[in-house]
């Protein structure tokens, strides 16, 4: 008997789900009974075409458990889950497997001593069936403004039953609006958490007869969902990111530029929908500057801390991006710096977004992309996402959504875009 043999066993597990993330950043699974798990424990294939992964000549994939992902589904003690990979049927990863393009670029990261790891923070809203906000409750509320304390009580239950290390959780600034916070962790566990996440907050959102929405602006005048990213860069059980005399390094420095240099490319990957540029826009809890500073939450690229505890946030990315994609080339992006010794412009503490023009220019600050079309036109013409992410999944990627681009355009002429944003984001 294997040791998951007894594991089932002992747990009483009848379904297995394996759990795998499409380009889009979909969360999808194949279940099947715990009485063929020798069948396919090695995996189980897949019509990659029908998943948008390749093209239909191309069809056939293999999904394969990482068996370090193990965890019982919280709301049906029967289920247990895995998390996979992709692979061609002869076991080679795929070239357009989120989760392996981060794996590669992790992989990349150590051979130069570095382990990368990361901090989420998840926002969404919880929102009532006729579309408006799911309570009358701002930030950090309580009983009886905030209606849903028990609610955010079992997700954090659930988070941990499965292995996720939840920070702190709580009622955000928007009505209806929740985030939690993560403690950290190595990246592709901390992406893999992310997913996870999500799918316990839509789920117990579901079984309470609301939404749980992470669509970046659901509300026009109301404070969008972002999906803030803490990273650390560790090398040789050091954080590389920390000064003892000048607080903060001169590799956290280029890896900040590495970001800056290439943002507005790997913009189409952290804001992956047009809705997403509706959330950054000034005086709305949202960066709209490519600025950096200490302590700093209007600047796009925050310093937290200092020695020990140097890092960087990134503040601008989404809740609809693919968490695996947008870790990897966020790190891609750094370690470019780093390899390049990158110099990012003049730090601020001042508020970004009411500096004038001159002052932005002083400080040599430009302005982040204001359309998913900009910043596809970008990354379609970026070295580094095609030498990070590979040249089949930037076709793909570009092929979706430049179709996304022309369905929202047909809407927004006969007078629908809000339904058309709300029944292709709302859910997502």
């Amino acid at each position: 008997m294997s040791d998951f043999d007894a594991i089932f066993d002992e747990h009483k597990i009848e379904y297995i789900q394996f759990q795998f993330t499409t380009i889009s950043g979909e969360f999808k699974i194949v279940e099947f009974p715990v009485k063929i798990w020798d069948d396919l424990k090695e995996g189980t294939g897949i019509d990659g075409s029908s998943l948008g992964f390749l093209t239909t000549e191309q069809s056939d994939m293999r999904i394969v458990p990482d068996f370090g992902t193990f965890a019982i589904i919280p709301w049906n003690s029967r289920v247990g889950r895995f998390i996979c990979d992709l692979t061609d049927n002869k076991g080679k990863p795929y070239p357009t497997c989120p989760r392996g393009l981060l794996k590669k670029i992790l992989s990349k990261a150590k051979i130069l001593g570095y382990e990368f790891q990361t901090r989420p923070e998840l926002e969404w809203y919880f929102i009532s069936k006729d579309f408006t906000p799911g309570d009358n409750a701002t930030y950090m509320d309580t009983l009886p403004l905030d209606k849903f304390q028990d609610l955010r009580r079992q997700i954090t239950d659930d988070m941990m039953d499965m292995n996720l290390g939840v920070k702190t959780i709580h009622h955000e600034v928007g009505l209806g609006q929740q985030e939690v916070e993560f403690i950290a962790d190595n990246a592709l566990h901390q992406a893999d958490n992310v997913q996870t996440g999500k799918l316990i907050t839509k789920v117990r959102a579901f079984y309470e007869d609301i939404i749980g929405s992470y669509m970046p602006k659901p509300f026009e005048q109301m404070a969008g969902n972002g999906l803030h990213l803490h990273q650390y860069l560790i090398k040789n059980g050091e954080n590389a990111f920390s000064d003892k005399e000048k607080g903060i390094s001169d590799i956290l420095r280029y890896f900040i530029g590495g970001i800056q240099k290439h943002i507005i490319a790997i913009s189409a990957i952290l804001n992956p929908t047009t809705n997403s540029y509706k959330r950054l826009t000034p005086h709305h809890e949202a960066p709209v500057y490519v600025s950096w500073g200490m302590g700093n939450r209007t600047a796009l690229i925050r310093v937290p801390g200092y020695e020990d505890s140097a890092r960087i946030e990134y503040r601008a990315s989404d809740g609809m991006m693919n968490i695996y994609l947008g870790t990897a080339i966020l790190l891609a992006a750094g370690l470019d710096g780093i390899k390049k010794k990158i110099e990012p412009n003049q730090p601020t503490s001042k508020n970004v977004d009411i500096l004038t023009d001159q002052e932005r220019r002083e400080l040599k600050i430009e302005k982040l992309p204001g359309s998913l079309e900009e910043s596809l036109q970008a990354f379609e013409k970026s070295f580094l996402i095609k030498k990070s992410l590979g040249k089949d999944l930037v076709k793909i990627y570009l092929n979706m959504k430049y179709l996304e681009l022309q369905e929202y355009e047909i809407a927004k002429s006969n007078g629908k875009e809000k339904e058309w944003e709300y029944n292709k984001y709302l859910y997502g």
